[in-house]
């Protein structure tokens, strides 16, 4: 662009060289010689010949110039138009990732939330991880405890043996002229073997505490009826009552006590006492472990 404006310029200046010189030319044709002034003329067309050939040349590389610049400014217009076309796509791309980016950052303050959450109800599991433990624990004592208890209760059951028993009389008993020992021969039960239906005599086999129990019946007119109860030689009690009418007259008693192995528990007839005996056990002896000790 710069040599075509200098060709220009330059071409302006050799016309006006011209002008100059065909004024001059008609100045010096005022009355002179013909053969000069013919000479001088042809010199002035050769010149302007000359200078006509050189515009031409010059015309010449100014278009291809001209066309070269054409064809670069073509392609620079084809470039620009890519790159235009490619600035679109990187702007197209730069607000997809924008909007990508934001879509991410709206899902990853999602996941903070859902995290959060999380954290909290894991926290909240631990804690209660913590009160189950302590209450497992707890019930790991209590279990240990129980088990122990049990333990303890199976060794006394295996220890201590089962005791009870009940006997009856067969027969009516008295008036003897001695107190004597009742004899129940009608066994009932004898668990642990504590009763002797020989004698009458129940014998603690085991340490703990028992109860016994009696009942009595009198019927016959113008007789007492009544029972002793000792334990070892200890007498713990004495009931009777008078029969006066030829009813039937019941007496029941009994005690909780607390016997070593080899401690004895009878019932005994006063002398003159009768037991009336029918046919549906009315007169018994009983007694059981309540438990060992």
């Amino acid at each position: 662009m710069k040599r075509t404006v200098a060709f220009i310029a330059l071409l302006m200046l050799l016309l006006q060289i011209s002008l100059q010189q065909t004024e001059a030319a008609a100045d010096s044709l005022k009355p002179s010689n013909p053969s000069d002034d013919l000479k001088h003329l042809k010199d002035i067309v050769y010149q302007q010949g000359t200078m006509l050939v050189e515009l031409k040349t010059e015309m010449k590389y100014v278009e291809k110039e001209n066309s070269v610049l054409k064809t670069k400014m073509a392609k620079q217009i084809k470039q620009g138009k890519q790159i235009q076309g490619n600035m679109e796509e990187i702007k197209n791309k730069v607000s997809a990732q924008a909007e990508g980016k934001s879509k991410l950052t709206s899902e990853v303050e999602k996941l903070k939330e859902q995290n959060e959450e999380i954290r909290t109800a894991l926290a909240n599991s631990q804690t209660e991880v913590k009160t189950l433990k302590k209450e497992n624990t707890a019930l790991k004592g209590r279990l240990s405890t129980a088990e122990g208890d049990v333990a303890s209760l199976k060794r006394e059951v295996i220890e201590h043996p089962k005791v009870a028993f009940s006997a009856a009389l067969k027969s009516t008993m008295g008036s003897l002229s001695t107190t004597t020992n009742i004899v129940y021969p009608v066994v009932i039960t004898n668990i642990g073997g504590g009763y002797n239906p020989n004698t009458g005599i129940f014998t603690a086999p085991s340490r703990g505490v028992y109860y016994f129990r009696f009942t009595i019946m009198g019927s016959n007119n113008g007789y007492n009826t009544g029972i002793y109860m000792y334990k070892n030689q200890e007498l713990l009690t004495f009931l009777w009552g008078y029969n006066y009418n030829s009813y039937g007259r019941y007496i029941s008693g009994g005690f909780t006590l607390q016997l070593e192995i080899g401690d004895t528990v009878r019932t005994q007839l006063p002398n003159g006492y009768i037991l009336y005996q029918q046919y549906a056990n009315t007169n018994t002896f009983s007694g059981f472990m309540i438990f060992p000790i």
